[in-house]
């Protein structure tokens, strides 16, 4: 992304409609830095919330796709987030965040 932004082939608006969608997935990694700590279900059903509005937004992307980097952009965040929500409602993770402090 960076590469064609520099290249001058994304005008401002496009660079935006390729960031922004990342910009939930930077709410879900601060998110996380608080599991160790005092988190509870609430950071984890908060996290899965913000995930599901990332995975969403990334299908209509993916779908809607004109060229070959927003194709791979979207499923990239489609890749990586589809194990995150799967993972966040294991029987180990609920443990975890119904634990005692």
């Amino acid at each position: 992304m960076v590469v064609l932004a520099l290249s001058g082939k994304l005008t401002s608006y496009g660079v935006g409609n390729m960031i922004a969608p990342w910009i939930l997935v930077w709410v879900c990694a601060l998110l996380a830095l608080t599991y160790d700590g005092g988190a509870r279900n609430g950071v984890r059903l908060t996290t899965f919330v913000v995930m599901l509005f990332v995975l969403v937004g990334s299908f209509n992307q993916a779908f809607d796709a004109a060229a070959p980097g927003e194709f791979v952009d979207a499923a990239l965040r489609i890749a990586l987030g589809a194990p995150v929500m799967v993972l966040l409602f294991l029987p180990e993770t609920v443990a975890w965040f119904d634990r005692e402090k």
